[in-house]
């Protein structure tokens, strides 16, 4: 039973610290990247001011939004993700529940955007358009829609389009939705001689926080305040958006299931694999040592009798 029993747990312990070395110098590499099956739609509400009427005075509206993100998976490769995004902003009138045309009869589309620009699949921050974009496409910079993996408390861009630019999103604290940790980031952006509606240039300012969930880089919350000054005309917008409570929930509880995914590949696994593997592959060790037969030595040899006379 020994001699079948030891190299069995040898063979186990080998192959557990081997899955373990694979959990450990492979796996994160190979996981901690944006999905190319990613297609997601992001919903968000809030209250406005627009201007509006014969005398462009500011009215006031609540609003929706959807911010649609999606991988195009052709255009990708293992290193790059390439995105087409849109953000839609509308008057929350007449039960809508989706983007209008601007030629929408009660006038309720206030903006409507469109993206295309490629990303690092682990870091998220914006790479050279290279041969991944259409030609032509204006080149962005900084991070996009998500954080990078293991995120730190720092200061990291982020791209804003008014503006053409990144702005620094900085750590300013840590705080629990619903019992998951999120790192809040601001990001201040200000401009001016920016067109702030069609071809009518103005002033521009926003303030953003981000609530991000550290190990995956998501975006679980966001709260946008945006204001725009049109020269010549005055003040046509001041808005205040952020994530339905619905959407919120929905990342939190996506945010805990991919940690699970994480902690089992990068912290479980290898955790089994070198511990458990190392202690069956030392029983199985110990056990053919201890299992060998000693030789016997020529003063251990038995003697033969012999026989009284």
């Amino acid at each position: 039973m020994r001699k079948i029993l030891a190299p069995v747990l040898i063979g186990l312990g080998c192959f557990l610290v081997t899955i373990g070395a694979v959990a450990w110098f492979w796996a994160p590499a190979q996981v901690e990247r944006t999905p190319l099956d990613t297609d997601n739609t992001t919903h968000l509400s809030g209250e406005a001011q627009v201007a509006g009427g014969a005398d462009l005075s500011l009215q006031a509206t609540p609003v929706l939004a959807w911010s649609v993100n999606q991988v195009d998976s052709d255009a990708s490769t293992d290193d790059v993700a390439v995105w087409d995004t849109s953000l839609c902003v509308v008057r929350d009138k007449g039960g809508i529940d989706g983007c209008v045309d601007a030629d929408d009869p009660e006038g309720r589309l206030i903006s409507a955007e469109t993206d295309v620009f490629a990303t690092d699949r682990h870091t998220a921050l914006t790479v050279p358009n290279g041969d991944y974009v259409p030609a032509g496409t204006p080149q962005q910079e900084g991070l996009q829609n998500k954080w990078p993996f293991g995120a730190e408390q720092k200061t990291y861009p982020v791209w804003d389009g008014m503006i053409g630019g990144a702005v620094d999103a900085t750590y300013q604290r840590t705080e629990d939705i619903d019992g998951l940790e999120t790192y809040v980031y601001r990001a201040d952006a200000s401009a001016t001689g920016v067109n702030v509606i069609g071809d009518v240039p103005g002033d521009y300012q926003q303030t953003a926080e981000y609530y991000i969930e550290p190990r995956t880089g998501a975006i679980i919350k966001q709260v946008v305040h945006q204001e725009r000054t049109a020269d010549g005309i005055g003040k046509i917008l001041v808005m205040d958006l952020a994530f339905t409570d619905d959407q919120v929930q929905t990342n939190v509880d996506d945010a805990r299931t991919n940690i699970q995914t994480l902690r089992l590949i990068e912290d479980i696994v290898p955790l089994v694999g070198f511990v458990g593997g190392g202690l069956v592959l030392l029983a199985g060790v110990i056990l053919l040592l201890t299992g060998r037969r000693r030789t016997p030595t020529p003063a251990e040899e038995p003697t033969e009798a012999v026989p009284v006379a």
